[in-house]
């Protein structure tokens, strides 16, 4: 009997010595496996950028940048920045979910099709 085993979501994570952290990339991590639990049916490629700026207006901040690759050669781009590592990583997440979330929606069903000439069935 051979199993399958669970496929970790692929991540790429880059960015300065945040990067490095273990428990960023650890949370990194941990984020995007509820991502793949939350959309089992949409593969979805994550590539994380982390790295703090300072802006002369808000002060020393973290940015995350979240890519995704999603079928069908869609992509989305999600930037946070906020005073700390952990709040900048859960926000870009919450807001990867929604995007996914309105794609989804958005994206129209295929119409049920006719047995005999392919055509749209009338009413669909």
């Amino acid at each position: 009997m051979s199993s399958i085993p669970d496929r970790q979501p692929p991540v790429r994570i880059s960015g300065d010595l945040l990067a490095l952290d273990p428990v960023i990339r650890e949370q990194i991590n941990t984020e995007a496996e509820k991502l793949q639990k939350r959309y089992p049916t949409t593969p979805v490629v994550l590539r994380i950028g982390i790295s703090e700026e300072f802006d002369q207006a808000r002060g020393h901040r973290i940015r995350c940048e979240l890519a995704a690759d999603l079928p069908g050669r869609r992509r989305l781009m999600v930037r946070e920045a906020q005073k700390e590592a952990v709040a900048a990583i859960a926000a870009a997440f919450a807001a990867a979910k929604k995007q996914i979330r309105r794609l989804s929606v958005r994206t129209p069903a295929p119409r049920p099709r006719s047995a005999a000439g392919g055509l749209p069935v009338a009413g669909a």
